[in-house]
């Protein structure tokens, strides 16, 4: 035992822990790292609200479809927004009223848009908001360059 204390003090008696510019450099090169990568992670948190724009849009496109089938009809006008009003299909077709015509029986989850349609059913506006950012599409292209909500039938 005496053997391993003796040992323990000579391994020991060389150690003399780091100095405060070692301990100074080791904090640089770490604060260096982090804003590289802060950096290159900033570009990429704007990038999901597009593509969650684009399926959202893609889901109200197919329940309306699907409601236009369903009901049997060619023509519809109507709007659907983020908050649950409004979720039916104003149809041209007397047939196609009542609980079929609601387009919320079509959808699988919550809207977090405005989504606005002509009566072939194809959406010609809509605007979409998450995360901070607001995504508008005016019938051919989403332009999310803007902040904030949709307030509005078309942003």
């Amino acid at each position: 035992m005496k053997a391993l204390k003796g040992l323990m003090k000579k391994v020991r008696k060389g150690e003399g822990g780091f100095t405060l510019i070692e301990l100074l450099i080791v904090i640089i090169i770490l604060g260096i790292l982090a804003a590289v990568v802060a950096f290159n992670v900033g570009g990429f948190l704007g990038a999901g609200t597009e593509e969650t724009a684009k399926t959202e849009l893609a889901s109200v496109q197919t329940a309306i479809t699907a409601c236009m089938a369903n009901c049997a009809v060619g023509e519809v006008v109507g709007a659907a927004n983020a908050h649950g009003a409004v979720l039916a299909i104003a149809t041209q077709v007397a047939n196609a009223t009542g609980d079929e015509g609601k387009l919320s029986n079509y959808l699988q989850s919550d809207l977090h848009g405005y989504y606005t349609w002509g009566i072939t059913g194809v959406i010609s506006d809509a605007c979409y908001s998450g995360g901070g950012k607001k995504c508008t599409y005016n019938g051919t292209a989403w332009d999310c360059s803007g902040t904030g909500s949709c307030d509005t039938a078309t942003g």
